[in-house]
């Protein structure tokens, strides 16, 4: 992933990681933050859609002793506090409250913050990588996030695929699984058999790095090594073959005609594809991610596809 290597150069400057639910923008974070000059120091997350927007401030720039009721009589630091020297991960920025996007942007311009209930300025270096799954243009357009903000962010902006799209991917970060969950549950496994690779290489991973993260813990858990088989992950390549079985058997039986002077086999392919993209929203009456969900895409690509051929 040569993208991470480029984003995490810069000390200081911020990162926003676009992408679908499940592609593994937390890996990504901490992967840039490791691959950075700022490697030594904490490494830090916090998922905004977690905190109840009225504790979002809190949890993020700290708070002065009696700030408010149940707060911690000493008081307490923020995380960007807590991360300074290092990185702090916002996952889901998108959730922020309208309020703690102004003191965001403030310190992404200023570096320079207050914590709840201080009049005190505090200054800090703290590198700030943010994730999301949602649209921030569309938000922006209904005034539910800020313009300024988003710019700010996105100074360095890293759109993750889908796991379908990286295919290159998936026997890295299948070892890499199996050695954390090995770890963790005190497991001897030394690799992956051929027949599981081979499976993991062709499976169509609908819930991207999240599901493969989920197929190789079960395969630990289950499994006795010191080979992960393909019976442990309890993988079903079946399924799939018979839905693409359906999809092809439900185009016209005739048999294709070929003009003398030939024809231009990507447009007829785009029309194959503009049928069923239409068909899915249809089924799906119109839901974006539902009908991406049933062609297999992730929704931004269904999106980009949908524009580009209806």
């Amino acid at each position: 992933m040569d993208f991470i290597t480029r984003a995490a150069q810069s000390e200081d400057a911020p990162i926003l990681i676009l992408g679908d639910t499940g592609t593994g923008k937390d890996l990504i974070a901490r992967a840039i933050h490791y691959r950075s000059p700022n490697f030594k120091g904490p490494f830090l997350t916090l998922n905004c859609a977690a905190i109840p927007k009225n504790l979002i401030e809190s949890e993020l720039f700290g708070y002065e002793k009696g700030a408010f009721s149940g707060a911690e009589p000493t008081g307490k630091k923020g995380l960007i506090e807590a991360a300074a020297n290092g990185t702090l991960f916002l996952d889901e920025v998108g959730d922020l409250s309208p309020q703690a996007q102004a003191k965001l942007l403030r310190f992404l311009e200023e570096g320079e913050f207050y914590r709840v209930g201080s009049t005190q300025v505090r200054r800090i270096r703290t590198r700030i990588v943010s994730a999301t799954n949602k649209d921030l243009e569309r938000m922006m357009e209904e005034g539910t996030f800020r313009h300024d903000l988003y710019f700010r962010l996105g100074v360095v902006t890293v759109h993750v695929p889908s796991l379908n799209e990286r295919k290159e991917d998936v026997l890295p970060l299948a070892q890499h699984f199996l050695v954390m969950y090995s770890t963790k549950y005190n497991k001897q496994f030394t690799g992956i058999s051929k027949e599981a690779v081979k499976a993991l290489q062709e499976h169509h991973w609908v819930g991207n790095v999240r599901e493969l993260r989920n197929i190789i813990e079960r395969g630990v858990l289950i499994g006795k090594g010191p080979e992960l088989k393909l019976e442990d992950m309890g993988m079903n390549g079946n399924r799939r073959k018979a839905g693409v079985k359906a999809a092809v058997e439900s185009f016209p039986d005739e048999k294709p005609v070929i003009p003398p002077e030939g024809f231009d086999l990507v447009t007829a392919l785009e029309e194959y594809e503009r049928r069923y993209i239409k068909a899915a929203l249809e089924y799906a009456e119109g839901n974006e991610s539902r009908a991406a969900r049933l062609l297999h895409m992730n929704h931004c690509t269904f999106r980009y596809r949908r524009k580009k051929i209806l």
